[in-house]
């Protein structure tokens, strides 16, 4: 187990199929807490939603307009976004695994509270240099 993903809030995810594993975007919307999330595939929707204390691996976002989308003291896997407008999104206290990619996104605006920029990839991004990092 990775000590300092248990100091941060976030836990590991199980590696036992867990039933409560949402493959549907109606779950976005609103307060999400203490949740694993696996293979979602989320396009042409807005999403308005904090995620708290959960668990997203092998996600994938494309054309997603983010009213506002914060991921608090969550454990991230294997997460891409594609061509999403990301101005209104923070991710914050968050253990990530591997780096999230991020392909043709608008990022200026993006907030990363205590994060590492170096965990995440920006591939053909505009307004990188315009990111809130604290």
């Amino acid at each position: 187990m990775n000590l300092n993903a248990t100091r941060q809030g976030a836990m590991p995810l199980s590696l036992h199929p867990v039933p409560e594993q949402k493959n549907t975007i109606s779950d976005f919307n609103g307060l999400i807490e203490y949740r694993q999330l696996a293979g979602l595939t989320v396009q042409d929707k807005e999403i308005k939603a904090i995620i708290f204390r959960s668990n997203i691996r092998e996600s994938l976002f494309r054309h997603i307009q983010f009213s506002n989308f914060t991921l608090n003291r969550c454990y991230l896997e294997n997460i891409v976004f594609e061509n999403c407008d990301m101005r209104n999104v923070c991710f914050s206290h968050s253990v990530i695994t591997k780096p999230i990619i991020l392909r043709r996104c608008q990022v200026a605006g993006m907030r990363l509270m205590s994060m590492h920029r170096r965990m995440f990839v920006f591939e053909e991004c505009t307004g990188v240099g315009q990111m809130l990092i604290a």
